[in-house]
């Protein structure tokens, strides 16, 4: 929750807060029971037909399949899902506007541009199409921001209309590059360590849903934090699209 609505929770009676919570928690079981039936179908369901015999028994085409295809693709898949929720959830409350997801401010595009770029000109490694879509959604992030600042007023729109026009050019980009496999060595774990880092800042991130300066008398640094969070989402989006190409929200 924004902090606002987290204040404004508090003065809610006790029965209302505890429903929400029974609510809240029922809500993420039945989300997480889909997931993990969603990974069990990917790692099963396809054109060659796989059982838990063929792959006890150690058949080789059985466990080629399993180990090459369904499982790096339905891991990443999860990595990948996940990565990009918290990457919302950090443009959202950074930015203060519920518009504010990877794809909408441009960040997408830009990851998939660089990705593409170091695929066709740099290396076709993970780890340096990972550093060059990392380069293209900051570049992206920061042309979204010019863009929105140059605009006359202080309208939360300006972001959102920026990030169209950010999308756009980075499309435009992409239909000269060509997107190629890629492997999910590197990718999962940078997902893992910055979705980490950034639940561990999770206080600081939602004080940053506030006014600055109330942020700033709890003790946030906040021009520190939100090029840290921003910085950390970026990476993860980047690290996902660098593999599995644009996913829109």
């Amino acid at each position: 929750l924004p902090m606002n609505s987290m204040v404004a929770s508090m003065a809610l009676p006790p029965n209302l807060m505890n429903n929400n919570r029974k609510r809240t928690a029922l809500c993420l079981l039945g989300a997480a029971l889909c997931v993990f039936m969603a990974f069990g179908a990917a790692l099963y369901f396809g054109r060659y037909p796989i059982t838990l015999q063929a792959l006890l028994a150690g058949d080789a085409m059985a466990v080629r399949t399993f180990t090459v295809l369904r499982l790096p693709r339905a891991v990443m898949a999860l990595a990948g899902g996940f990565g990009l929720g918290v990457a919302g959830f950090v443009y959202q409350t950074v930015f203060r506007n519920p518009l504010a997801s990877p794809d909408i401010i441009g960040v997408s595009s830009g990851a998939s541009v660089g990705a593409a770029f170091a695929i066709l000109f740099v290396s076709s490694g993970t780890l340096g199409t990972t550093v060059c879509a990392f380069a293209g959604g900051l570049a992206a992030v920061f042309l979204s921001l010019g863009l929105a600042a140059a605009a006359p007023g202080r309208s939360k729109m300006n972001l959102v209309l920026a990030g169209i026009a950010v999308h756009a050019l980075a499309q435009t980009l992409l239909m000269l590059l060509k997107l190629t496999q890629s492997r999910v060595w590197f990718p999962v774990p940078m997902v893992i360590f910055c979705c980490a880092v950034i639940f561990a800042l999770h206080r600081q991130a939602m004080l940053l849903s506030v006014e600055e300066d109330e942020a700033r008398l709890l003790g946030v640094p906040v021009g520190r934090m939100r090029f840290l969070l921003l910085t950390l989402a970026t990476l993860v989006v980047a690290a996902v699209v660098s593999v599995t190409g644009l996913i829109s929200f």
